[in-house]
């Protein structure tokens, strides 16, 4: 039992939700986890930022992010190797774009998905959608298969991608998902804790979850409301076993040093939900002792994002038109793509994919280069935000990948593994 309310939006979209809780029958209210659909809300505005009708290349492309962090070709291992997006929101891939986009800007390889769990549609094609498979396909160079949930209950659907991932025998071990909101308690308590018990079980499948950690910087304001003063990172990014990935740019032109990026607030910070992890508890001490603090209210939980890559000015192909675009949701799809070429290289060595690979990371600090420049405290965050420092920080992690450091420190964990 339960009580529908009507909802209309500023563009006079209505939606129908539960407002006054949910009553089961005794008898099955123990075996109820939780209770998703009809209670929670769109996530609305958090697409990533494109320049409006202007039909021109961005500075980066996959040759361009390929040579910006040293990625070559690695030896094939002949096992299955998976990797996924996840679209929300009413997103679609166009099959066309994605075949074009590589013609033209990559090498010319065939793009294509090779299987949607759930629904999808070649128009309205999806601004998000477009970026994250141009961009994981072309640079992970294995079979992409995209999760698909176009209704607008974004938290529920966390729940279901969950399960999907987490109920299937066959699964990608790579995935990423460009989506979230730094606005404290967007989705319930029992959805946080329930999507973060998946990706915990994931990364015992072998399953490596990367996630944007928000283009809301520090996370005081952010597109979904105000946090009243306090600092947020991003949810489902601030998930443990999950990796946050922020974005960077170039200090100046189109290569050499990188600094957090400037043209939105890398999102990043410390969970108000989740207790620092314990493969980052030594450099969150470190940090928050010698970093200046800022002047607003924050939480002493895990923090994030974990690493970064470039997120400004990507080019992508959508409905036939080129266009530069940014987010974080152009940092992670690329950073899973790597992570990808990593599977290939620990399947080779060992027969098993990375998986939970957070502490691996963590424990091999020098497969990344450190950005020293920069802070979150950006728009409507820039009184109050994360600046960056030596070692680990609350906006880029632990810096940007250098591959050939990443695939010899994989090498050498998953020849571990094997004995």
């Amino acid at each position: 039992n339960g009580k529908f309310s009507t909802f209309t939006n500023s563009e006079g979209r209505k939606i129908y939700r539960l407002t006054s809780g949910v009553q089961v029958p005794e008898e099955v209210a123990e075996a109820i986890d939780t209770f998703s659909g009809f209670h929670g809300f769109p996530l609305m505005a958090t697409m990533p930022k494109a320049v409006e009708k202007v039909q021109e290349d961005g500075k980066v492309n996959p040759p361009k992010f390929r040579s910006n962090y040293g990625v070559t070709a690695v030896e094939q291992s002949g096992k299955q190797n998976i990797q996924a997006i996840a679209q929300f929101q009413g997103q679609y891939v166009n099959a066309s774009d994605l075949a074009a986009f590589c013609t033209k800007y990559d090498d010319g390889s065939e793009c294509k998905i090779a299987k949607y769990v759930g629904k999808n549609e070649d128009h309205p094609v999806g601004l998000e959608s477009m970026l994250d498979t141009e961009y994981i396909t072309p640079l992970g160079k294995q079979q992409t298969w995209v999760y698909s949930y176009p209704n607008f209950d974004f938290c529920s659907d966390l729940t279901t991608f969950g399960s999907n991932v987490t109920g299937s025998v066959v699964h990608p071990y790579t995935i990423s998902i460009s989506y979230g909101s730094q606005k404290i308690d967007f989705c319930s308590s029992s959805i946080i804790t329930r999507l973060s018990d998946d990706i915990t079980k994931m990364g015992t499948m072998g399953v490596t979850v990367m996630i944007s950690s928000g283009d809301d910087g520090s996370g005081g304001e952010t597109r979904q409301g105000s946090n009243d003063g306090k600092l947020s990172p991003s949810f489902p990014a601030s998930i443990p076993h999950a990796i946050a990935v922020g974005a960077t740019y170039w200090v100046s032109g189109t290569e050499g040093e990188e600094q957090a990026t400037t043209q939105f607030g890398s999102g990043g910070g410390f969970s108000y939900d989740f207790p620092v992890a314990d493969y980052q508890t030594d450099v969150v001490a470190e940090y928050l002792k010698t970093v200046k603090l800022p002047n607003a209210k924050y939480a002493n939980g895990r923090g994030s994002p974990d690493v970064s890559a470039l997120g400004e000015s990507f080019t992508v192909l959508v409905d036939g038109s080129a266009m530069p675009v940014g987010g974080t949701s152009a940092s992670s799809p690329s950073f899973a793509a790597l992570v990808t070429l990593l599977n290939e290289v620990c399947l080779k060595e060992s027969g098993k994919s990375l998986g939970y690979a957070n502490p691996l990371f963590y424990q091999n600090p020098d497969m990344f280069t450190d950005i020293v420049k920069g802070t979150n405290a950006i728009g409507d965050n820039e009184k109050a935000g994360w600046a960056c420092t030596k070692g680990w920080d609350a906006a880029t992690g632990l810096g940007v990948p250098d591959f050939p450091k990443m695939v010899a420190a994989v090498q050498k964990s998953c020849q571990g593994a094997r004995k």
